[in-house]
């Protein structure tokens, strides 16, 4: 699937008065999604990258990192097979040295297994914005900044709430 944002990031007053009451309850959901998709349905995590990349300048912006090398990893999570949330992660080399050494070897486990159990991260701010997808459905995503030890991390989901 692919996505194009069509809106700019936002708060969520902003936008809240367009959204369902449930798409407003994943956007707005404080604790990981994989805990609420495996609460309601059979949980898979397919890793599509993982690796050190480049990024645009709207997310340098965002998780203003002084690191000059980023490892980002894109996964969707299933519910009983069907695609629940597309996710993006943007890890700064930085934070994998100076914040967190095992944010460099996720792999299959969700992220959000870690940025919950411990109780190291803080979320600095959340913004959400639309996206398009190929087949022309309207997507909502949110995007959240965390620090862990003074370090950024940002972690982007879009949610396929069909």
């Amino acid at each position: 699937m692919k996505l194009n944002q069509i809106s700019p990031w936002t708060d969520f007053k902003s936008i809240g008065h367009k959204l369902s009451d449930e798409v407003s309850s994943w956007l707005l959901e404080q604790g990981p999604i994989t805990k609420r998709i495996k609460a309601q349905k059979n949980f898979k995590l397919i890793v599509h990258q993982d690796k050190i990349d480049s990024i645009s300048n709207d997310d340098y912006d965002f998780i203003e990192s002084k690191s000059e090398d980023f490892k980002i990893r894109k996964v969707t999570l299933l519910g009983d097979d069907s695609p629940m949330v597309y996710a993006e992660s943007i890890i700064p080399i930085l934070t994998i040295e100076k914040g967190l050494s095992s944010l460099g070897s996720i792999g299959k486990a969700p992220l959000g297994d870690i940025l919950f159990l411990e109780n190291l991260f803080e979320k600095v701010k959340t913004e959400y914005a639309s996206f398009l997808t190929d087949s022309g459905s309207i997507l909502w995503g949110r995007r959240a900044k965390y620090t862990v030890n003074s370090q950024p991390i940002s972690v982007m989901e879009i949610f396929i709430l069909q």
